[in-house]
């Protein structure tokens, strides 16, 4: 039997993985190979293999910016995976796993041609309102849905624990898969009226996990409060139930009023945004998301 060989750089491993994995997406169908990550600091076949396999650890700054830059993300995502702070599957969720709030412009514009082309003999502007109105988040009922839960099991200081949810509605299960790997997604099945949720089980569950669980826990609530999927819109409905998801998990993790009482407590002088991300137990991609979120709503005097 093979013995295996420790790496000896794990974090510049992990760190090649994330670049390789955020490429592949950048560029969709096409093909990238592993040369294409060694070009990204100049790197010959011999020293992107030695990267590949963490014989090569790579730590100056220089590297971190050329990294960032090259792949356009944020230098500090990229500075947290080679010190290992994040790994390669969590720094990718960081860059590319947080939906958004809002219904994207293009897809209503897409969506508006194909049902303008089946109404296109009888458009009128009754038939304008109806198509906008397929589009409506139903933030307020959303908003009642989190408020009934946080009232439910008393949170009224963060972070919040998940546990404390499935105990107060016995439907939900969590159930922590201890064979799953940490990039196997967080699923939702239902069982009868209730919903089972499994994850990957690990020594602390991370903050992109308890984002997905979160999210998950929506469709039970989602259903339960008849907040329906506009079906009507095709395809299309699935990008709203996402962004309907999103503002769910965002509002049952980190409330406004929470996060706006924290800020009053935090210390100015260090970082903001990673200081509110230890607190909700989230990660500061989403912190800064949903920091910004809150202040866009904030009323200016």
């Amino acid at each position: 039997m093979k013995k295996e060989v420790d790496v000896k750089y794990p974090h510049s491993a992990n760190l090649f993985l994330f670049c390789r994995k955020v490429l592949d997406h950048k560029f969709g169908g096409a093909r990238v190979i592993d040369q294409d990550v060694g070009q990204i600091l100049g790197f010959d076949p011999a020293d992107c293999s030695h990267w590949k396999k963490g014989k090569k650890n790579i730590r100056s700054i220089q590297a971190m910016k050329s990294i960032a830059s090259h792949l356009g993300v944020d230098e500090k995502l990229v500075v947290d995976i080679a010190s290992g702070e994040l790994t390669d599957h969590e720094g990718f969720y960081e860059y590319a796993g947080y939906g958004g709030y809002h219904i994207e412009e293009d897809v209503v514009e897409s969506a508006k041609r194909e049902f303008y082309a089946k109404h296109a003999s009888t458009w009128t502007r009754e038939k304008d309102v109806e198509f906008r109105h397929q589009f409506d988040l139903n933030e307020d009922l959303i908003d009642q849905i989190v408020a009934d839960i946080h009232k439910k099991i008393q949170f009224e200081e963060a972070p919040l624990y998940l546990p404390e949810i499935a105990m107060a509605y016995s439907d939900i299960k969590l159930i922590a898969q201890e064979d799953a790997k940490e990039d196997q997604a967080v699923l939702g099945v239902k069982e009868g009226e209730g919903m089972r949720i499994t994850f990957p089980a690990t020594d602390k569950v991370r903050p992109h996990i308890r984002y997905q669980i979160a999210k998950t826990m929506s469709q039970y609530f989602f259903e339960n409060h008849g907040l329906e999927k506009p079906n009507s819109l095709g395809s299309y409905a699935d990008h709203v139930r996402d962004v309907q998801a999103n503002l769910f998990a965002a509002k049952l993790l980190a409330p406004a009023s929470l996060v706006r009482s924290e800020l009053s407590r935090i210390n100015i002088a260090k970082d903001i945004i990673t200081q509110l991300a230890d607190s909700f137990w989230v990660s500061k991609s989403f912190m800064n998301r949903r920091l910004k979120e809150i202040l866009e709503k904030t009323p200016r005097i």
